[in-house]
């Protein structure tokens, strides 16, 4: 098999995940018939994981496997379940963080607590219990992803592989979501560089890019070197993508009207944030740490810290270090025990993700 993609196979990916995320609720229906009680969380779970995104996991892990010489075609059902395991992960963290960042909108719609707490009317503990259900559907979530992912059509040796990693994934992610929190209420100026880099690795790199193409490479029956190699390169891939997400949400809608950056409403140390204050004199330090710390942060408080960003040339210097990164994932490909046509499939598979995270702010 070649392990290039064809455009027409590629252009078929999304909708294809689609239709299996689609199938997958539709089995799950008779296994969740428990009455009307839960009938109405389960429709709202389903339409939470469906709702549309950029599927970057799932679409890396086949675009992974297909470079590493996977058996399997595109269109094998295990290999789009196993896919579509990386979508649930993604679901359960994000309901977790959703309620931890006490978020109300998610990808346009409401959070899965606020959906939760809407069916509830005016009940005076609505807002308690869409709390406590999205906290278990969560974990609901979490078990799902972990069940689709070991179903013994992929090799018993190599799936029971996979799970150990899969798991080590979460752990990783969950660490990283304790420092994310911790950090959130420090002072910028008790938050160093390599706070901020650490959680972004723990937090996102590990599950977002390095989980979808170890566990490929893995379920592709791949060696040792190479798939440790892979996860070499996705190290400072992640980061640079974590980055390019800071910087993008300061980019311009239609020419006009700006952002409002989410992770500065949620008090978010980022590394954008760092190096400006690094960069500030004293009196512009002050009013960065005044508008983060304010008790609440609004539109006025973030066009501040927009104008200070800017002022500070951070915004410039984050560019610059987006940039080395990529090249740095570049050199460690290039570097590493992938065979050269494995190597340029796995570019053609980041350069698609790149381009993904462009053009979806």
């Amino acid at each position: 098999m070649k392990p290039h993609p064809s455009i027409s196979e590629l252009e078929k990916m999304p909708s294809q995940l689609e239709q299996e995320l689609q199938a997958f609720f539709h089995r799950q229906k008779e296994r969740y018939d428990y009455g009307e009680l839960f009938e109405a969380v389960f429709f709202d779970m389903c339409e939470y994981v469906g709702r549309k995104g950029k599927r970057i996991r799932p679409l890396l892990f086949l675009l992974t496997y297909r470079a590493l010489g996977g058996r399997k075609s595109l269109q094998d059902k295990s290999l789009l379940q196993a896919a579509i395991s990386l979508e649930l992960l993604h679901a359960f963290v994000l309901v977790h963080d959703d309620l931890i960042d006490r978020s109300e909108k998610r990808r346009g719609l409401p959070t899965f607590h606020k959906l939760v707490e809407q069916r509830q009317g005016r009940l005076s503990d609505a807002e308690r219990t869409g709390q406590g259900v999205a906290l278990v559907v969560g974990d609901l979530l979490f078990a799902l992803a972990m069940e689709t992912l070991q179903q013994g059509s992929l090799g018993e040796r190599e799936e029971s592989q996979a799970l150990r990693k899969f798991l080590s994934y979460v752990t990783d992610t969950g660490v990283g979501e304790i420092f994310d929190i911790l950090l959130g209420s420090r002072d910028i100026s008790r938050v160093s560089r390599e706070d901020i880099e650490r959680t972004y690795f723990l937090k996102t790199t590990r599950y977002t890019f390095e989980a979808p193409c170890v566990l490929a490479a893995i379920l592709a029956g791949a060696s040792v070197e190479k798939t440790e190699d892979l996860a070499s390169v996705m190290e400072p891939l992640g980061l640079a993508f974590q980055i390019q997400n800071d910087l993008l949400e300061f980019s311009h809608l239609d020419g006009r009207d700006q952002l409002l950056p989410t992770d500065l409403l949620e008090g978010k140390k980022t590394l954008l944030v760092r190096e400006a204050y690094e960069r500030l004199g004293e009196t512009d330090r002050s009013f960065l740490q005044m508008c983060l710390h304010a008790p609440s942060r609004n539109e006025a408080s973030i066009s501040k810290v927009q104008d200070l960003l800017r002022k500070s040339g951070a915004l410039a210097s984050m560019q610059e270090r987006c940039a080395s990164l990529f090249q740095e994932a570049t050199d460690r490909l290039l570097r590493s025990h992938l065979e050269p046509q494995e190597q340029e499939a796995v570019s053609q598979a980041i350069q698609w993700v790149r381009q993904s995270v462009r053009v979806s702010v």
